[in-house]
């Protein structure tokens, strides 16, 4: 952030003060991110539960049953949606050389034998 500065059309550049914070989006986007997997996945294996639950309960009642069942299959495929945004914000990141889900690629290794992501 010290480093930038907006330069003018007659040549004159106007820097930031001294004394400004050094601050990185980086870390914020990589909380974020986490953060919402972390609760995307939280509330699908709980829906996951509740039509599990409505479904034994639901007594042989057809409509119960039919509704459980579409929560159920709701979130199943709420969960492959999530861990395919997943793996496409991991491989975008990739493509322009960013570490958006803070993957340590050193964490892939094992007796010598790296698998890179």
């Amino acid at each position: 952030m010290k480093e930038l500065a907006l330069t003018l059309p007659d040549g004159k550049t106007i820097t930031p003060p001294g004394n400004a914070p050094d601050v990185e989006i980086s870390p914020i986007i990589q909380f974020l991110i986490s953060f919402l997997f972390v609760g995307a996945v939280l509330l699908t294996l709980f829906f996951l539960v509740y039509g599990g639950i409505s479904f034994i309960t639901s007594g042989g009642d057809k409509q119960k049953v039919v509704q459980a069942r579409l929560r159920i299959t709701y979130a199943i495929v709420g969960l492959i949606i999530i861990f395919l945004s997943f793996f496409i914000i991991n491989f975008i990141g990739g493509l322009f050389g960013l570490n958006l889900l803070n993957i340590n690629p050193e964490a892939f290794c094992q007796n010598g034998v790296c698998i890179t992501p």
